[in-house]
């Protein structure tokens, strides 16, 4: 009698705890899938504004296509941009007005990290002496807040403008200026978040992640010259 007593109080608390384990177990499977096991499928332009993001998104969903652009605070997103193997891609040009950058970190650099298969940042050369600081904290600030796991095309666009040059020596004063700005207020690890060791010069290459720089044209001013026109950037995304 005892014994049936027993078991008939110890066999709910067993099947609870069975419950319990499956639930925890089944969540863990549900929140590895969609953090890890997410395709990464999506190709995300950024730049600031007027950088020639939206002709460029224009002329890589259809070469013979011409837009007029304006400023947006709204995404444009392309689905089943085909690859030669006939691989599906998503492309979204990023709206590049300063108010969406926290939209940018918190949405596509953070909880959809995962589906991104490379971000091209699209620079307006011609006017890159004036703006080099703006670019490079906005290419800084991306790499370093994707964790630094997402490989990035520079495309320094408008060479067909004269004075067409990227930004380089802006990177190693961020990391020195966020470094010594950290240090002085909490002693915090300056090397966790900053993108290389902020003691010696900056290089692309001692990046964690892939960074790659093209020149071109959105524009398409020149089809038989790459530099003015967007051959390098298909050839780089895969299209």
């Amino acid at each position: 009698m005892m014994n049936i007593f027993f078991y008939m109080m110890v066999e709910p608390t067993y099947l609870a705890v069975l419950v319990a384990l499956l639930i925890v177990l089944v969540s863990s499977i549900f929140l590895f899938k969609k953090f890890f096991g997410a395709k990464a499928d999506t190709v995300l332009l950024i730049g600031l504004s007027d950088s020639g993001k939206t002709q460029m998104f224009s002329k890589l969903i259809n070469n013979k296509s011409t837009v007029i652009t304006y400023t947006s605070l709204s995404e444009n997103v392309y689905e089943g941009l085909l690859t030669p193997s006939n691989e599906e891609l998503r492309l979204i040009d990023f709206p590049g007005a300063e108010r969406m950058r926290k939209l940018l970190s918190e949405k596509w650099l953070s909880k959809e990290r995962g589906s991104l298969k490379q971000i091209v940042a699209v620079i307006d050369s011609s006017s890159i002496n004036k703006r080099a600081r703006d670019v490079a904290e906005l290419l800084y600030d991306t790499l370093l807040e994707s964790n630094k796991k997402v490989p990035m095309l520079v495309a320094c666009n408008k060479q067909d403008v004269g004075l067409a040059k990227a930004p380089h020596k802006e990177f190693s004063l961020i990391n020195q200026s966020r470094a010594a700005s950290l240090q002085s207020t909490d002693g915090s690890n300056a090397r966790a978040s900053t993108l290389t060791n902020p003691e010696v010069a900056f290089e692309w290459s001692k990046l964690p992640v892939k960074v790659d720089f093209v020149k071109c044209c959105a524009l398409e001013t020149d089809v038989d010259d790459e530099e003015k026109n967007l051959t390098g950037i298909r050839e780089a995304i895969g299209i």
